[in-house]
């Protein structure tokens, strides 16, 4: 079939080492218009839960000096709504959004023409957008996929319980229900369905007229793949989706026919390095000896197995698009550096860390000993901002239950946090710090953490033309990042 334009807002793939590298285009600049009728332009982005449903907690994520406002998700949504415009990329890959929520929070996309389709479970979930003026949903063999039911389900998830950081949540908005853009649930045998954490989105390429073009079906496996110590799994998921990808072609196509497919796996995969992922994209296969290496948010990975037996997949060569331009992506998430102040290499809290507790209660407790219920109260409504939400008012309660007393001590406050810690919280325990105590542990001006845990890859049946920066090195924003004077998010970019 004729080669695909790779997206030029996120990874996109090459057809051989001998090719050039494609061309990078700056980070705040529009994708090109398609040169030629099967090239197309695609941009990934992990949009950090949308708070307008959900996420209470994303204030804390954000440097003390932003302002309040700007954490809502009225001053987010505006900052997405100028990004994903100005990209005006053929086809989106969002992450981490809030089913309860979603039509209203990106209803900007349908207003610019945009389809969608929502993974239909999880709490963050990824959705996929395409121009309905250049693609069109169709099943395995190209033919057009019917039309979605008129009230598609959604499976919501909305308690009080804010996400591990270990790979990395204003104003309100309408209830899913009262919007008029509906998108499209993944369900299984048709253009859309679903893996765990990964939606597979299968569309044709249209003419100027509307009707399909005749090229193959284009295959796009969107990712937010399961964080922390979960190697196994996440190897799991990318191979079960590509199964999907290899399955749904060649039940489609004449017995004998080659099943490999045009096809986009791109999203938040919360891991990097060499990883059990990327062996299975880029060399096809995954073996039992393989040990994944180059993740610090990793523990003893030369020491862990990753599968029993060989894991494989048929849908064709990867290539992690970035890789085609000199310098490579560059990091996708900027954070201030938490975890080695406050986690040890056993899990344990730190010593440093454990003081700078232990100062913050003194701030709360008259008596230099306990805290009494409303010094309780002060303390999780000063740091949550509401009674009763969030995971430190819930382990409180249960270090009363087992104290078998209304107040706390130390040891039990300290408890409260190390929890957090455990859960890979660490933006949530500085912010808290500073709230109780006027400053965090983390050090101003020191090397920010950055990870690239954002990737899009693409299969040896489309061509890469150019990927665009995820930030604009040299910049004074982009420069501030990376020395530790800001971190993301902030007043100008609205995800970590």
């Amino acid at each position: 079939g004729a080669p695909l334009r790779p997206p030029i807002g996120s990874p996109i793939a090459g057809k051989g080492e001998s090719e050039p590298p494609g061309m990078l285009l700056p980070a705040s600049a529009p994708l090109p218009q398609p040169t030629t009728a099967s090239s197309f332009s695609l941009i990934s982005l992990n949009v950090l839960l949308p708070n307008s449903h959900d996420g209470w907690w994303i204030y804390k994520y954000y440097p003390p000096s932003v302002a309040a406002a700007e954490t809502t998700w009225s001053a987010r949504s505006r900052l997405l709504e100028e990004l994903l415009l100005i990209a005006d990329a053929d086809i989106i890959c969002l992450q981490e959004c809030c089913a309860a929520s979603f039509e209203s929070d990106f209803s900007f996309l349908q207003r610019a023409g945009y389809a969608a389709s929502l993974l239909g479970k999880g709490r963050m979930r990824p959705a996929t957008l395409w121009k309905t003026s250049r693609f069109a949903l169709c099943d395995a063999a190209g033919a057009p996929a019917p039309p979605p039911p008129e009230t598609p389900p959604h499976e919501t998830t909305t308690d009080a319980e804010g996400p591990a950081a270990a790979g990395h949540d204003g104003g309100g908005a309408a209830d899913a229900e009262e919007c008029e853009w509906a998108a499209l649930p993944a369900t299984r045998g048709v253009a859309v369905t679903q893996g765990d954490r990964t939606l597979i989105t299968t569309l044709h390429l249209l003419g100027e007229d509307g009707s399909p073009r005749g090229t193959p079906p284009l295959f796009v496996v969107n990712c937010h793949l399961t964080a922390g110590q979960e190697a196994r799994r996440r190897l799991s998921q990318v191979h079960d989706a590509l199964d999907r990808v290899r399955k749904q072609r060649a039940k489609a196509l004449p017995k004998g026919h080659d099943p490999r497919a045009p096809c986009v796996v791109c999203g938040d995969f919360n891991s990097q390095g060499s990883t059990a992922v990327r062996e299975l994209l880029l060399r096809g296969e995954v073996l039992p000896s393989f040990r994944e290496s180059g993740d610090p948010t990793e523990r003893d990975q030369a020491g862990t197995a990753l599968t029993s037996k060989p894991k494989r997949q048929g849908v064709g060569a990867f290539t992690d698009v970035y890789e085609r331009v000199e310098g490579g992506c560059g990091p996708t998430l900027v954070a201030p550096t938490l975890q080695p102040l406050m986690q040890r290499e056993d899990g344990g809290v730190t010593d440093l860390l454990r003081a700078a507790l232990a100062e913050a209660f003194l701030t709360l407790s008259a008596d230099g000993e306990t805290l009494s219920l409303e010094e309780q109260r002060r303390w999780l409504v000063a740091v949550n901002k509401e009674e009763g939400r969030g995971s430190e008012w819930r382990a409180a309660a249960a270090a009363r239950e087992v104290r078998g007393s209304d107040s706390l001590d130390l040891h039990a406050f300290v408890g409260v946090y190390e929890a957090e810690v455990a859960q890979g919280k660490f933006w949530g325990v500085e912010h808290d710090l500073r709230v109780l105590r006027g400053e965090g542990v983390a050090q101003h001006g020191a090397p920010p953490f950055t990870a690239t845990f954002d990737y899009l890859y693409c299969s040896d049946a489309i061509e890469v033309l150019g990927v665009r920066a995820p930030l604009d090195r040299g910049e004074p924003r982009a420069e501030a990042l990376l020395k530790g004077e800001s971190w993301l998010p902030n007043e100008w970019h609205a995800s970590d």
